[in-house]
């Protein structure tokens, strides 16, 4: 029953079980079909994701677990436990996503029923939404995906063909009644935009796939000087030279920002909130530090460098009394102090806070008091990390900021005692300044 030319188990990337996304509709079915046919011995799974999106994917989900069975095939169910507010296409794939990646096992392979016209669309779309050079690559047939591996081996056919081929074999499928809703983007493209452009230019999904393929050399070619770029802009792991990246084109720019955030398993930001931050960062005064906040992700330019950050939450006025016998639990994965050496407790308790407005230290070796806030500007602690270094107070008096800055007499307590404050843990973007820690 398999179809000519479907790739057979040895040409398909990885050695482990192969997971197929299972909709019910045609192109999963098709798929899952020619796969039961060819996978041996690779054991193969079905998973069907109930969005609950409307009041018909329960019983759409068990016609999907109906039409695994007529194929021999085990299927597991899953559903997406608090569906996007939005009912959004892009919430829904994020979801369905994540649920099939945390499926897959080391060098498993996914595969998902995608066709020649989804490749049409998707590199339409793309061009509506103002990709660039990579977003002409439209989908890849595969590629590495969480723990494994994702392919589309059906990414050749186009949809008639795989409905012809699901008639000639007696297969039945169901249809998702939200392929029709012309609300959603894709929607609209397949059933209004590209039965009018096929009837001036018939071959139009042909000539998009022939620039998918065209395009591949070309961006194989930029993705290396991106990379020789990011290289040369690079100041450490987080942070980039401002200066080199202004030398660059605005084009190669936004192209260094994408690949770093991509070197760091960051999605990059949208390409339009690219272009404005750039925009910004071409007209910055030396006073200012443009930023471009995105999923929990932050660039910032600060003393002529571009930083790239997660976003922690400020702690507020959390506050924590602690004897130095237990480690303290910071909040929002902020770390946790521990007190190191013999006795590991405290002659009095202190208490954990955080930032308070003018606040000031007396350090060892040092006349009178200095400010706090000062004595991380000096230390080049960047201004968005200041508020969260953990401090220690005892009856109003401030011991400690962070791990680095100890008052006098705490420093002089801890040391009678052989004992050493630890901050564990913590981000690894606060080790800046840390290099030295004042008794």
């Amino acid at each position: 029953m398999t179809a000519p030319g479907f790739a057979d188990a040895q040409s398909l990337p990885g050695s482990g079980r192969i997971l197929i996304a299972f909709s019910g509709g045609p192109d999963s079915v098709c798929l899952a079909a020619n796969l039961v046919a060819v996978a041996q011995p690779r054991p193969v799974l079905a998973i069907h994701i109930d969005h609950g999106l409307d009041s018909l994917s329960q019983q759409r989900a068990l016609r999907a677990r109906e039409l695994a069975a007529q194929l021999d095939l085990p299927l597991q169910l899953e559903r997406v436990d608090t569906p996007p507010a939005d009912g959004g296409e892009a919430a829904a794939r994020q979801a369905r996503y994540a649920i099939l990646e945390a499926h897959l096992q080391d060098d498993e392979l996914l595969v998902t029923g995608h066709h020649a016209d989804d490749q049409a669309e998707t590199i339409l779309l793309r061009l509506l939404r103002g990709a660039g050079p990579q977003g002409l690559l439209g989908i890849p047939e595969q590629r590495r995906f969480g723990r494994g591996w994702i392919a589309r081996p059906l990414l050749h056919w186009p949809r008639s063909a795989i409905v012809a081929w699901l008639q000639r074999h007696n297969l039945a499928w169901q249809d998702d009644p939200t392929n029709t809703d012309l609300g959603m983007d894709r929607n609209f493209l397949r059933h209004r935009i590209f039965p009018l452009l096929e009837s001036r230019w018939p071959g139009l999904r042909q000539s998009l796939a022939r620039s998918a393929r065209l395009s591949s050399g070309a961006s194989e070619a930029l993705e290396d000087l991106a990379l020789q770029d990011l290289d040369s802009a690079r100041r450490a792991v987080d942070r980039l030279d401002h200066a080199s990246l202004q030398a660059l084109s605005r084009y190669r720019q936004g192209q260094v920002l994408r690949y770093w955030c991509m070197e760091r398993q960051i999605e990059p930001p949208p390409g339009r909130r690219i272009d404005d931050f750039l925009n910004q960062l071409s007209q910055a005064r030396s006073d200012r530090q443009p930023s471009l906040e995105w999923q929990g992700q932050q660039l910032k330019l600060w003393r002529k460098q571009l930083w790239l950050h997660p976003v922690h939450p400020h702690p507020g006025k959390w506050q924590q009394g602690w004897s130095g016998q237990d480690k303290l639990l910071l909040p929002d994965s902020l770390g946790s102090l521990r007190l190191q050496g013999a006795s590991a407790a405290l002659s009095s308790p202190v208490t954990v806070r955080f930032e308070r407005a003018g606040e000031r230290i007396r350090l060892p070796n040092r006349q009178g008091s200095q400010s706090v806030r000062q004595l991380m500007a000096e230390s080049g602690v960047p201004p968005w990390q200041r508020a969260l270094w953990p401090r220690l107070e005892r009856r109003g008096s401030l011991l400690a900021v962070g791990s680095r800055w100890l008052d006098r007499d705490f420093s002089a307590e801890l040391k009678a005692q052989s004992l050493q404050i630890q901050w564990l843990q913590r981000p690894p973007e606060f080790l800046i300044g840390e290099e030295k820690t004042f008794f």
